[in-house]
């Protein structure tokens, strides 16, 4: 499986997705039909995902917990930011995530 990479385009990282999931899905053995039913989705809607077409998260999330790998979400999403300490070792300064208003 190719990697997905910073260069990587919107159209092209969904698709590897899908070949993931698709793989993921055959690894299991389990059908679109047994797949779909289990995560409470339509048959279309994971032929599309794994397609690479463009679907809600939420049906992303279904498959992912059908297929029990949910948990991988915390890989790509980790629930801590870095601390300040980590931010000046690098030579970054933590910056404000909004405009404050102007008064």
């Amino acid at each position: 499986m190719p990697a997905i990479r910073s260069t990587s385009t919107g159209d092209e990282i969904a698709a590897e997705i899908g070949v993931r999931l698709r793989s993921k899905r055959i690894e299991r053995n389990f059908t679109i039909e047994d797949l779909a039913k289990r995560a409470g989705i339509g048959r279309t809607a994971l032929g599309d995902l794994e397609a690479g077409r463009d679907v809600r998260v939420s049906t992303l999330v279904k498959v992912l917990r059908a297929l029990s790998m949910i948990g991988s979400l915390d890989a790509a999403f980790p629930d801590t930011l870095p601390s300040s300490e980590a931010l000046s070792a690098r030579g970054e300064v933590r910056k404000r995530a909004y405009k404050p208003k102007e008064r």
